[in-house]
């Protein structure tokens, strides 16, 4: 008895087919790569909207220093905090965020003139962060500033939107 042998082996129904069309072969290929953009955009997404509260670092909970280390009336940059850490003359302690509330620039401290300055307008604040001038409508925000045992914490998850410089704005130790 003899084998019949199909002419077509094209139509076998357990293998594929042999011959794939140029039209197929670029469907295959734009669906495989729509895939991956997609799980890459996804995963881009994910890592974009995650918490940014990671513990010492901007979006959580810094630890500045010891609170014996700050002098009375100086002001310090924490540049990893996006903030200034001013330790008022008596004592207290307010964090100040380095974002100009007008046009979102980056105020820079003035030592000499004792007073913060907008490169992008010249709007002025003064050391406590009130403004000084009609260009801005409001104060610098501010951080909530926390003590714990004996170190100077400042909480940046999110920035606090104040019209002017408040006494109770600014926090003591103790």
């Amino acid at each position: 008895m003899k084998t019949k042998i199909d002419p077509n082996p094209e139509k076998d129904e357990l293998s594929l087919p042999k011959k794939v069309s140029r039209r197929d072969f670029l469907g295959i290929s734009l669906k495989a790569l729509g895939g991956l953009a997609a799980v890459e955009l996804g995963a881009a997404g994910i890592l974009f909207l995650r918490s940014r509260s990671i513990g010492g670092e901007f979006g959580g909970i810094m630890t500045v220093g010891k609170i014996e280390e700050f002098t009375p009336g100086s002001v310090m940059e924490v540049d990893d905090g996006n903030f200034y850490l001013i330790c008022t003359e008596d004592s207290g302690f307010l964090a100040v965020y380095r974002r100009c509330p007008h046009l979102g620039c980056t105020v820079r401290w003035m030592e000499n003139e004792q007073k913060f300055l907008c490169p992008c307008h010249s709007a002025t604040f003064t050391k406590t962060g009130d403004f000084n001038n009609k260009l801005v409508a409001r104060a610098l925000d501010y951080f909530p500033v926390i003590f714990d045992k004996g170190m100077v914490k400042v909480d940046t998850t999110a920035p606090i939107v104040r019209e002017n410089h408040l006494p109770e704005h600014v926090s003591y130790p103790g």
